[in-house]
């Protein structure tokens, strides 16, 4: 595990430098604005179907890369934001950015599978910035149970995930219909489950679906779930 953590670490990390020493905004690279529009366009949704708590509540985004999506978003509309990721670089980069716009926010270097830095029922929502698909096997239980003692009781936690299987070809040679693993260049890549068994996963790990949305791609879906602890 602690060489799969480094690992992961080690990528996330030198996709970030890279990010930085080419002018890009984010992770999304030339696709940021699209991005943007997409995640504001899911956040105004949830807002009006009453799943996100009232500005001022205290906000965590795992897998905040360099604040450019929704830890901006909700900086910008009051609440108090913090962030965690893996790499150093992605931190150190939403910091500036958020000095930057005049906003703001906390910003962490961790593991999303053991957040000791942290105390526990301090979050009246935790956002999945694209963070939980890219865990596989027991690192999601991992990630599931620090999210469980981060949230409050009354706590809403929204996962922005991949779901379904693959729908190009040279995507489903690579996939493991059985774990519902995408591999790249022979190692895991991220967790793509139909949306049936996402649901599972999300009830067995102790919580409640209180919203869904999906978004059919010819590449794979992408569901938005807001859910309660059970």
């Amino acid at each position: 595990m602690l060489c799969d953590r480094e690992g992961r670490m080690e990528t996330y990390e030198q996709i970030y430098q890279e990010l930085r020493n080419k002018g890009k905004p984010a992770w999304t690279g030339d696709g940021y604005p699209r991005a943007w529009a997409k995640l504001t366009e899911t956040l105004d949704s949830l807002a009006a179907a009453g799943q996100l708590p009232v500005p001022g509540s205290h906000i965590l985004e795992l897998g905040c890369g360099n604040g450019m999506m929704a830890s901006q978003w909700f900086a910008r509309k009051g609440y108090h934001v913090c962030g965690v990721d893996f790499s150093p670089t992605a931190i150190h980069w939403a910091q500036e950015n958020f000095e930057q716009q005049g906003i703001s926010g906390v910003f962490l270097q961790g593991d999303v599978c053991s957040l000791v830095q942290l105390e526990d029922n301090c979050f009246d929502l935790i956002f999945d910035g694209s963070c939980m698909h890219c865990l596989t096997g027991s690192q999601r239980g991992q990630a599931y149970s620090q999210v469980r003692r981060l949230l409050r009781e009354s706590g809403t936690f929204i996962i922005s995930s991949m779901c379904g299987e693959p729908g190009y070809e040279e995507d489903r040679q690579q996939y493991d219909k059985l774990s519902h693993i995408l591999y790249r260049k022979g190692k895991s890549w991220r967790t793509l489950m139909p949306l049936i068994s996402l649901r599972n996963e999300i009830i067995s790990q102790g919580f409640i679906i209180r919203y869904v949305k999906l978004t059919q791609n010819p590449w794979w879906d992408h569901v938005t779930l807001a859910v309660t602890p059970g």
